[in-house]
């Protein structure tokens, strides 16, 4: 009797695990293999290096403006230099002001800014040679892949 009651809390339990998956409309996903597991790992590697990619470019890009920055203030210094009146405490003010905003640019395109693109270039270049040695030409069933991307979760 006991041996029969527990066989039907079983059955009852199963049951009514099936009947809310199935009202819910899920099915759950049938274990994954070793290939989906390393499509998946490379879908990920490829979102790491995408996002690296545009971190790089946008630092590049700020240092771009820096540089681009300081030339036109090193522009703007000869030309105030050669029509400067050093009598003229105002036009030395000035000239002086332009001097300051001149070393500052230079510190940045030479220090933190220029560190920043370097890492980050490291960090990029390693992530693109890891995924190509693991990931790129590689035969794959494309849809196994799709299956993989529509669940994919990358941490």
């Amino acid at each position: 009797m006991q041996a029969a009651i527990t066989r039907l809390v079983a059955i009852s339990g199963t049951a009514l695990l099936i009947a809310a998956t199935a009202a819910i409309g899920q099915v759950p996903p049938p274990p994954a293999s070793p290939e989906a597991a390393d499509i998946a790992s490379c879908l990920c590697l490829k979102q790491e290096v995408d996002a690296l990619g545009a971190d790089k470019s946008s630092r590049q890009r700020e240092l771009d403006e820096i540089r681009a920055e300081l030339e036109r203030i090193g522009a703007q210094l000869e030309a105030e230099r050669a029509r400067m009146d050093v009598n003229n405490p105002e036009s030395v003010a000035r000239f002086r002001q332009m001097l300051g905003r001149r070393d500052e640019l230079f510190q940045r395109s030479s220090g933190d800014v220029v560190a920043a693109v370097a890492g980050t270039t490291e960090r990029y270049n390693a992530r693109v040679n890891e995924y190509n040695s693991r990931c790129a030409s590689r035969p794959r069933d494309p849809r196994l892949v799709a299956q993989v991307q529509a669940t994919l979760s990358c941490r």
